[in-house]
């Protein structure tokens, strides 16, 4: 789940670590790390790269070079990290991997946080003064491509990827073909988790479902009969009506790849077939953007009536992820929609206040209407690895990421737990993800959990095992969240059912923004919010016509035309 955004650091950096890889796609809840002085390539200049070194690298994936050679790259830092012993950023587990396999040496030209590393490479490509290779955005990936500043990649991956990569990227075959521009590979796609990692479920507090003999929910209508038990019957026993129905997000619903995954309206939405952000066909095979669509007007009043009914907060426009997980943690709320790692944020708060049946447990989103609700399957891939045009040696960036995929894939789980543990993945140089984790963990470990056989478990898989089993065995908190996540009943058998009976609605976006979109998005943006928002609390429907006729008119309609005729061939 980035790979923004949320407070809250360390139980966000226990979510990353079941999320491992998503560092790469996601990028959220880092900090810290001082820049460094940029020595980079500059564009105007050749590679120090030996030809010694280039030569011996003819033979394949994990050849040696004979001479040493210098890989200079940007690193984006994380406070989550635990160092080992005299480890820095510049010299760790990592570092020393790639030098003992490869004889190649990292040297970071500079260090960032997430929250400046963006920042700090727009102005390294702003200039040309580049490492020889580094990951950018989506936005990022355009610019350096449209402005000749990468190099094709295309016979260095085609000889030196390994079996383990190409499955990889295989496994997401459009994630990997959005690095082809023109036919070249202009850059290696840092997948993702796997598309179960997406829609949402929700998720309802079970101690007070059981205090009140409620059943799960089948319809949306059982979900808002809960959520008013919830609000009405003083389900915290502290004799107070203080409590509401449904915790929803200011944001309502998240139009970037690192969704907040808290607390999201999109769900009640999705309930009356809308998809709010989502750029989808219609019945006719147009490309169309889900929030203009006139069916967002179900949705629209179930949500203003929910309002008026007090099962959501009066104060939702001021609730921000962490405002609305202290309202879960407090008792005040006992619904959310949200992402399927919810269970490790907010969710061992919500146990160490209120007790194990506090618990939050996941459930379908129930459909308004009888039909089954479909979600949409948004673009997962979030950056790409590129390698500045004056490196002389671009296979070298494809040995760099075989290494990541063998030790992320391997076996052993204390090779993999080494590698890994206390966040140090953030020192590997550039790694991608792998599209069938998530879907293998849940198997393997729901599985174990079951049969207790441990034989079968992938490194990976092994840490959220023993995670999950501590909840089933003696009820820690801290463990609740694998438990919630991988478990027969947790979030991603529920996912999984969602894509087996294929009700996930493909994106048609490609991650990188049409020219239109990347001028008016904002604008755009802060328009439908907006209305949307105003309606929530009591504005007239017709603001929502009124909305989308803008919407139309101040670029939607040239962004629409843009969306057809770059991806609808």
């Amino acid at each position: 789940m980035s790979q923004t955004k949320k407070t809250r650091a360390t139980a966000i950096v226990m979510f990353m670590l079941v999320l491992v890889l998503l560092v790469t796609a996601c990028s959220q809840k880092e900090n810290a790390g001082q820049p460094s002085e940029n020595t980079g390539t500059p564009a105007n200049e050749t590679s120090t790269a030996s030809p010694e070194a280039s030569a011996a690298n003819e033979e394949g994936p994990w050849s040696k070079y004979e001479k040493p050679l210098t890989v200079t790259t940007a690193l984006k830092t994380n406070t989550g990290i635990t160092q080992l012993g005299n480890d820095t950023y510049d010299d760790n587990l990592w570092t020393r991997a790639i030098e003992s396999t490869f004889n190649i040496k990292m040297k970071n030209l500079w260090t960032a946080d997430a929250t400046q590393y963006t920042t700090k490479l727009n102005v390294s490509i702003a200039s040309g003064n580049l490492p020889d290779v580094y990951t950018v955005d989506n936005v990022q990936f355009a610019q350096v491509t449209a402005s000749g500043l990468n190099m094709d990649l295309t016979e260095a991956y085609e000889k030196f990827a390994s079996p383990e990569l190409r499955k990889i990227m295989e496994a997401d075959k459009a994630g990997f073909e959005s690095g082809i521009i023109d036919g070249k590979l202009m850059g290696i796609s840092t997948q993702h988790f796997g598309m179960i990692s997406i829609p949402s479920v929700v998720w309802i507090r079970d101690d007070w479902m059981k205090k009140f003999n409620l059943s799960p929910p089948k319809t949306m209508d059982e979900l808002l009969h809960i959520a008013e038990v919830f609000m009405t019957e003083n389900p915290d026993g502290n004799k107070k009506n203080d409590t509401y129905g449904i915790a929803i997000n200011k944001n309502l619903y998240d139009t970037s790849i690192s969704a907040t995954g808290v607390a999201l309206a999109d769900g009640i939405f999705n309930a009356y077939h809308a998809y709010p952000a989502a750029w989808i066909k219609d019945a006719s095979g147009k490309i169309v953007y889900g929030s203009v669509q006139p069916e967002m007007k179900a949705g629209l009043a179930v949500l203003q009536d929910m309002f008026k009914k007090g099962l959501i907060s009066k104060e939702f426009g001021l609730k921000d992820t962490a405002k609305i997980a202290e309202d879960l943690t407090n008792g005040k709320v006992g619904i959310e929609i949200g992402s399927n790692w919810n269970g490790y944020y907010p969710g061992p708060d919500i146990i160490k206040k209120n007790g194990n049946g506090a618990i939050l447990m996941p459930y379908a989103i129930p459909s308004g209407d009888g039909q089954p609700v479909k979600q949409p399957g948004n673009w997962p891939v979030g950056s790409y690895i590129v390698v500045n045009k004056k490196f002389a040696n671009p296979e070298a960036a494809i040995k760099l990421i075989n290494l990541y995929v063998k030790i992320n894939l391997t076996n052993d789980a204390d090779e993999y737990i080494n590698y890994t543990a206390g966040g140090r993945m953030w020192n590997a140089p550039i790694g991608v993800s792998d599209p069938e984790q998530s879907t293998r963990e849940y198997t393997q470990i729901s599985e174990a959990l079951e049969t207790k056989d441990i034989s079968k478990l992938s490194g990976s898989s092994v840490g959220k095992y023993s995670a999950a089993l501590k909840w089933v065995e003696s009820q820690d908190p801290d463990s609740s969240g694998a438990w919630l996540q991988n478990s027969s009943v947790g979030s991603f058998s529920i996912l999984q059912k969602l894509f087996d009976n294929g009700n996930v609605l493909p994106t048609e976006y490609r991650g990188v923004d049409t020219p239109t979109m990347a001028e008016k998005k904002a604008t755009l943006e802060k328009l439908e919010k907006e209305a949307i928002t105003k309606i929530i609390m009591g504005a007239s429907l017709d603001e929502f016509d009124k909305m989308v006729s803008n919407w139309y008119k101040l670029g939607g309609e040239a962004i629409t035309k843009e969306m057809n005729d770059k991806y609808n061939k």
